[in-house]
């Protein structure tokens, strides 16, 4: 940061940072309701699938959907605000097109920090790829496609359900697309991890312009 921060953008990205505290928190305790149930359940080749399962398993899935895609929203906006001094972009969707679109015409923006320019340009790809469907396609989408917490909060359920494995046993599984699936743990573990090493990146170039200004 070059210069402090008028209150008008100080009060946003306080706010912001805030709220993204409380999001990634809710996350996580959906995160681990959903890891109980599945460490409860998960045994042998049958599941004993239940309405009261299957509805505590939909509640904290979507949960964690949604409160994940918000502390994404929230972190990058409030990183944006700080580093940019505008409040112009509240989306992590906004942000990552910016970013991508300064790649595709090489343009040097003034306010990424320079180390960093290498990890946004990885979390782009991942954003961009036309292959699995990432946990960016996941949380955010694509430019013609809706993500899956867009589904679950606009057009339908999440979809998670048991299937018996090459090593007959019994396991959950998250719909991902009408075409694809995954075993709901690694998905969930490797989807969660992605969003914190976002958020470290953010806290460790908050800290480090910080005493830089200092």
């Amino acid at each position: 940061m070059n210069k402090p921060l008028d209150n008008k953008v100080l009060g946003v990205y306080g706010q912001r940072l805030d709220a993204c505290d409380s999001k990634i928190r809710f996350a996580a305790k959906a995160y681990l309701a959903i890891r109980t149930i599945v460490s409860e359940l998960e045994h042998g080749e049958f599941i004993y699938f239940d309405d009261a399962s299957r509805l505590d398993m939909s509640f904290y899935t979507e949960s964690f959907l949604i409160f994940l895609r918000a502390s994404l929203d929230l972190a990058v906006s409030a990183y944006y605000a700080y580093f940019s001094a505008k409040t112009n972009i509240d989306s992590f969707n906004d942000f990552i097109k910016k970013f991508g679109k300064e790649q595709q015409t090489q343009t040097e923006s003034d306010w990424l920090p320079s180390k960093s320019r290498e990890f946004w340009s990885g979390v782009y790809e991942d954003y961009a790829t036309e292959e699995f469907y990432t946990w960016t396609h996941a949380l955010v989408g694509k430019d013609k496609s809706m993500s899956l917490r867009d589904l679950v909060i606009h057009k339908q359920s999440v979809i998670v359900d048991t299937y018996i494995d090459e090593n007959d046993k019994g396991r959950f599984f998250i719909g991902l697309t009408k075409d694809s699936m995954g075993h709901i743990m690694p998905w969930l573990e490797h989807t969660f991890d992605k969003v914190q090493i976002v958020m470290d990146r953010v806290k460790s170039d908050i800290t480090d312009a910080e005493k830089a200004y200092r």
